[in-house]
């Protein structure tokens, strides 16, 4: 290894990616120089006559609600997308489209539950918003959604979700990647609902100990559903692109080396990892934690022919043994100082390690300690990261920053799932249902963060840092446009 060197970085201006443009306003005159298909949406149809302005200054006609509607329908297609969607049930007096559009503004609005959702599906705002016949009344009952979901063909619903995603690249929004101008998709396990009584066919059942008021502890089932979730990082916002259920033991295929019991999450990682592979090429290297540091995953990602960024924790397992032998005792290779970040971090980097025998190419290794500048005298915080494919062409910097943002799956995406979009929340109890709408939320979420960020550029900058709470202060001043909404945003005669 070299000797130590003493290296200032900025994260905010590396070259990890491109400095962001000015934000411009969030609404622009027309033939503004926006890049095709992203361009600025205005009001569908003229204001109402007498319509005063909104609180924001916005007339009723244009507000935040119609604006994201407007967007939805002009850059991703929307109206044909839910239009596509289809199920299985008999001559349905509300259509898998009304249904399809129905869960999606109950996401985007987190809705809590059928229970909150039912008295709306009677409102004139909430029917003029999905588009429901102006001559109905009510929409259909909380029960209609369900037996629609259980019944809704996942293809259709699916594909509305990969094509937001898939316009989005093509209009160039992923178009620099990220560090090494490389794009990256994380994975990671994520169990949102649990339950000791109410079950289906598709739930996962453990045994756990749980304590009764009078302080006995018993041993009871309890049922769960987990899921492996993949999501885009990037510096900007985060998307989901894909996710994939872990089958219970009666559900699984059988075969050679197949246990008996419930699959794993890693074995529904590598199903998923290849899904969404095919489905978006342009993926470069994929980014997970300490369960996915073996052999067995790393060939799924170069057979796949993409990098990984892997956390390692196990010192005692190879390649990591084989580095932290090889570096000894030896002083760092080099030491960055972040000031922003108030950190001090110190690197080791080993390449091309071949001592996993479970995966035939060569390995990098990075190590990281990473100080705090604040208090110096507390103990620093050690990463150890499995490197390969394209991904080994980033620095050791750069390497550290990709792992460290794996957290946005956690901290951006499934904190905000739990606390805010309420996916905790059993709508409807099958696994069937439960992924159909799934995907409508994920689309939802998406587009939501896609129109934040694409077209309300200093709403952010105007509102704070913190993008949960960004995107709540969204949710509720569309909450607010929706009880002035007068006109349907569909209506464009």
């Amino acid at each position: 290894m070299g000797a130590a060197s003493s290296i200032s970085t900025n994260r905010s201006t590396s070259s990890c990616s491109r400095p962001t443009r000015r934000p411009s306003p969030c609404r622009r005159p027309p033939g503004g120089g926006a890049s095709p298909g992203e361009g600025p949406i205005e009001a569908a149809e003229p204001t109402r006559a007498g319509a005063g302005p909104t609180g924001d200054g916005l007339p009723v006609g244009a507000s935040r609600l119609r604006h994201l509607v407007g967007y939805a329908r002009k850059v991703y297609a929307l109206g044909e997308l839910l239009g596509a969607i289809r199920d299985g049930r008999n001559a349905p007096k509300t259509s898998a489209r009304l249904v399809a559009t129905t869960l999606l503004f109950a996401g985007l609005l987190r809705i809590r539950s059928f229970n909150a959702l039912e008295p709306r599906l009677a409102e004139p705002p909430f029917l003029r918003l999905v588009g429901g016949p102006p001559d109905r009344l009510r929409l259909c009952s909380a029960d209609v959604l369900g037996r629609a979901l259980r019944r809704m063909e996942p293809a259709g619903v699916r594909r509305l979700l990969i094509q937001v995603v898939a316009q989005a690249e093509r209009n160039k929004v992923f178009r620099e990647g990220w560090c090494g101008a490389l794009r990256y998709v994380a994975l990671d396990g994520w169990e949102p609902i649990q339950s000791y009584r109410r079950h289906c066919r598709s739930c996962l059942v453990r045994r756990v100990k749980v304590k009764t008021r009078d302080g006995v502890v018993l041993e009871v089932d309890q049922y769960y559903h987990r899921y492996v979730v993949a999501m885009l990082l990037d510096p900007r916002f985060d998307l989901v692109l894909d996710f994939e259920p872990l089958l219970p033991s009666d559900l699984r295929e059988r075969g050679p080396g197949v246990n008996e019991g419930h699959e794993g999450e890693l074995t529904a990682a590598k199903r998923l990892l290849r899904r969404v592979k095919h489905t978006y090429g342009w993926l470069d290297v994929a980014v997970g934690d300490a369960l996915y540091a073996n052999g067995p995953f790393l060939s799924v990602v170069a057979a796949l022919r993409m990098g990984a960024v892997v956390v390692a924790k196990k010192p005692g397992e190879e390649p990591l043994r084989e580095a932290l032998a090889l570096w000894g005792g030896a002083p760092p290779a080099q030491i960055v100082r972040d000031d922003p970040a108030r950190e001090e971090i110190a690197l080791w980097d080993c390449p091309g390690l071949t001592t996993l025998a479970s995966y035939p190419g060569p390995i990098r290794v990075v190590r990281a300690q990473v100080k705090g500048l604040a208090a110096p005298e507390s103990r620093p915080h050690t990463w150890s990261m499995l490197v390969t494919g394209q991904a080994t062409r980033l620095p050791a910097p750069r390497v550290l920053t990709v792992a460290r943002a794996r957290w946005h799956l956690e901290n951006t995406g499934f904190h905000q799932f739990t606390t805010r979009w309420r996916f905790t929340h059993v709508f409807v109890h099958d696994g069937h249902a439960i992924q159909m709408l799934f995907w409508l939320f994920f689309a939802a979420f998406n587009l939501l963060t896609l129109f934040l960020y694409r077209q309300l550029r200093s709403y952010g900058r105007d509102r704070g840092t913190d993008p949960t709470r960004t995107i709540s202060r969204l949710v509720d001043e569309m909450l607010d446009d929706l009880a002035r909404l007068t006109v349907s945003p569909w209506d464009t005669s």
